[in-house]
């Protein structure tokens, strides 16, 4: 086969695809994994979707990869993971495949986060980061520390433990921005989105990490407040790219209030550490709803892959259609 550019990055030529490390996930929409072979031997694994609005996700992406450019240039690294995505058409698309495990997994299979990254990068003589290679630890408070902020600034709604990830290397990072800009299907989120999950692995709060992660926010949102306007300006140019779930009118004001520019430097300071103290009691308590629910759709899709054979998905009943027990229950969840 003839080199072709891949899609995502024409940089890359790509020669055929690895089928034996391609798959497809059992989630709502069935994404799928694609791996391609790249001429110089290397390996690229994209994820393809339909059924989803990729163009929001595209355009979060982007901003996250301007804000990171604007933090690395005043000498901060957030280790930012903005991972490429092409929406091709309104409901299809693909996205680089970054490996990672949710937070979710992780907690299920290994325990903890540090776990995890003990497994990955073991370090036995570092016991002030319990056993991992401390550039692991720096990695995974940086990175926190750096979503944290842009997702307060985007207004990153729908956040649990299955769409914030957690990479072998200690980069952490989200996906799956189906709600933005204050959207939020949760009540009561809360604005700042940290989990206790990666609390417990920089040590509690009372840790000298855990105070070192702050200090980075503080300084990434001081130094995204000077660029502000910039900030702004895009946002709005995304309300008038005719996408349904951003076309709000008071958009430039919500994200006008975040970055709190009625406000001195220490002022917004203090602001945004009231956010990050004050997380919302039921945070733990909709994640475990959210589980419940994840854990049900997965029933469902088992339910209904192994009734398929029997299943004729629609039985005349009546005046009207029903469905199985497996359909009915899918449907259902």
């Amino acid at each position: 086969m003839a080199p072709l550019p891949l899609p995502l990055d024409a940089r890359i030529e790509v020669t055929g695809i690895i089928a034996e490390k391609s798959s497809v996930f059992k989630s709502n929409m069935f994404p799928m994994l694609l791996n391609f072979q790249g001429s110089d031997g290397s390996e690229y694994p994209v994820m393809f979707k339909d059924g989803d609005d990729m163009r929001q996700d595209q355009l979060v992406i982007q901003l996250f990869t301007l804000m990171d450019r604007l933090l690395r240039k005043e000498n901060l690294d957030p280790k930012l993971t903005p991972y490429d995505v092409l929406a091709t058409r309104p409901l299809q698309g693909m996205a680089q495949f970054t490996p990672s495990k949710s937070i979710a997994a992780i907690v299920s299979e290994n325990g903890t986060l540090l776990n995890y990254l003990r497994a990955n990068y073991p370090d036995e003589g570092s016991v002030e980061t319990f056993g991992v290679e401390p550039n692991v630890i720096d990695t995974s408070v940086r990175s926190c520390a750096g979503y944290c902020v842009v997702t307060y600034l985007l207004g990153v709604g729908d956040r649990h433990l299955d769409n914030r990830l957690l990479a072998p290397d200690g980069h952490f990072f989200h996906v799956d921005f189906g709600y933005i800009l204050g959207r939020d299907p949760k009540p009561l989120a809360p604005p700042v989105k940290v989990c206790k999950e990666t609390v417990d692995a920089m040590g509690g709060v009372q840790s000298v990490r855990y105070a070192r992660f702050k200090t980075f926010c503080f300084t990434a949102f001081t130094i995204l407040r000077k660029s502000a306007n910039l900030m702004l300006n895009l946002i709005t140019l995304m309300v008038h790219a005719n996408i349904p779930r951003i076309k709000h009118r008071d958009v430039h004001e919500q994200v006008l209030g975040k970055f709190c520019l009625d406000m001195t430097e220490e002022q917004a300071i203090e602001h945004f550490e009231k956010l990050l103290n004050d997380i919302s009691p039921f945070t733990a308590e909709l994640d475990r709803m959210h589980d419940w629910a994840q854990y049900l759709e997965k029933l469902s899709i088992w339910i209904h892959e192994v009734s398929a054979s029997q299943c004729r998905r629609t039985v005349a009943i009546g005046r009207g259609l029903g469905r199985c027990f497996a359909c009915r229950f899918r449907y259902l969840t």
